[in-house]
């Protein structure tokens, strides 16, 4: 299948964009996730971002082992051959599991 040929998914498939008029559209064969990518959209990376369904407000984004920040992502131009990860933020307890250890005595913290 062509990279322009119109199709849907996520895994190795063509993904397109549906914010974008004819004169915007570009078709670029990425890897996503370590996965072969045909885009047809926007070649920004917000434009990718709202593609997946991903919030960009609650993930990073790395191309060529560059780490984005997050507020320039519609200003970041995607290119053929672009290698792209999603860097998510992840939350613990290890704060709260410390502190509940302290009160209650346990030994070994």
């Amino acid at each position: 299948m062509g990279c322009c040929s119109q199709s849907s998914g996520k895994d190795g498939e063509m993904l397109s964009s549906d914010k974008v008029t004819n004169e915007e559209i570009s078709c670029l064969n990425l890897v996503v996730q370590g996965k072969p990518l045909q885009y047809r959209g926007s070649a920004d990376v917000r434009s990718l971002l709202e593609s997946r369904g991903e919030n960009p407000m609650y993930v990073n984004v790395r191309i060529n082992d560059e780490v984005l920040g997050h507020r320039d992502f519609e200003h970041i131009s995607l290119h053929d051959g672009d290698s792209i990860d999603f860097l998510y933020y992840m939350g613990g307890g290890t704060c709260l599991t410390l502190q509940m250890k302290k009160s209650s005595g346990i030994r070994g913290i």
